[in-house]
């Protein structure tokens, strides 16, 4: 009996190794990213990682709630593993993505796996041989956000009396496939920063990230980050080799810097860009 036991329970194994992508994905918790990798991706609207993890339970376990335990373990390993391959490919800025910044500076790399530890579990399957399945979650923004991206004092310098004409900025950039970056900068013609991740401090940084990113224009223009009436501007043009870095027209860029304007949405980080 004892032989026939283990047998079954190998079967079994092999079985749920499979499921795990079918189990996420197919039944709606996993959402189609705008980065995708084998167990993990990226959505940008909602500025978030999600991954898998899976735990296969211990043979030698003395029943199923002890294999269980150790694979719920394994599972949240598998998973911590599977965030920061995703987050690896995600590009910083116009030049490098984080797996770049992540090899060029170790210490910053403990602070991020020290961060993505703290994940937070969606949903748990357990099967009945005490094999666990996990889909897991982790914000972009927060001290993710801080410790990647550098926040600064630019939008203390922006003009913020008055009432605004306007709660937030959304850039139409359809038809210029813009990558999304972390850390992306809005220039003008001449190649001067008009938005960037120092127009915010780190409080604001770490609510909503420098930039969401939209397919939709309609959802976008709904959305709370730039609620009831954000500016809506058109994208020039992407600044020369890059992928990330969108220009705007010079009349647009003055709209941007007009001292006359309450601009604080700016320092609030309330922008977000409409891709294809």
């Amino acid at each position: 009996m004892k032989r026939n036991f283990h047998g079954s329970w190998a079967i079994v194994i092999c079985l749920i190794a499979i499921p795990v992508t079918v189990f996420a994905q197919g039944a709606g918790d996993v959402t189609d990213g705008d980065l995708n990798v084998d167990h993990g991706q990226v959505n940008w609207t909602e500025r978030t990682i999600t991954a898998t993890g899976s735990g296969a339970p211990d043979l030698k376990a003395p029943n199923v709630a002890v294999a269980r335990l150790g694979a719920e373990r394994v599972a949240k390993m598998d998973a911590l593993r599977n965030i920061m391959e995703t987050l690896k490919g995600v590009q910083l800025d116009s030049e490098i993505t984080i797996e770049n910044e992540l090899v060029t500076h170790s210490k910053m790399r403990s602070k991020i796996q020290g961060v993505i530890r703290r994940f937070k579990v969606l949903k748990t399957k357990y099967y009945s041989d005490g094999g666990v399945d996990l889909i897991v979650q982790v914000s972009l923004d927060g001290q993710l956000g801080s410790n990647l991206v550098k926040p600064g004092d630019k939008g203390s310098k922006l003009s913020t009396e008055g009432k605004s004409k306007h709660t937030g900025l959304i850039i139409d950039a359809r038809g210029l496939k813009v990558m999304p970056a972390l850390s992306p900068k809005i220039l003008d013609e001449s190649g001067n920063v008009i938005y960037d991740s120092e127009f915010l401090g780190k409080e604001a940084l770490e609510a909503r990230g420098v930039i969401a990113y939209f397919k939709d224009f309609k959802s976008a223009k709904k959305n709370k980050r730039v609620a009831a009436s954000p500016l809506v501007l058109k994208a020039l043009k992407l600044k020369e080799g890059s992928k990330t870095d969108i220009i705007l027209s010079n009349a647009d860029a003055e709209k941007l810097r007009d001292p006359g304007s309450n601009l604080k949405y700016l320092a609030d980080g309330k922008v977000l860009v409409v891709t294809d």
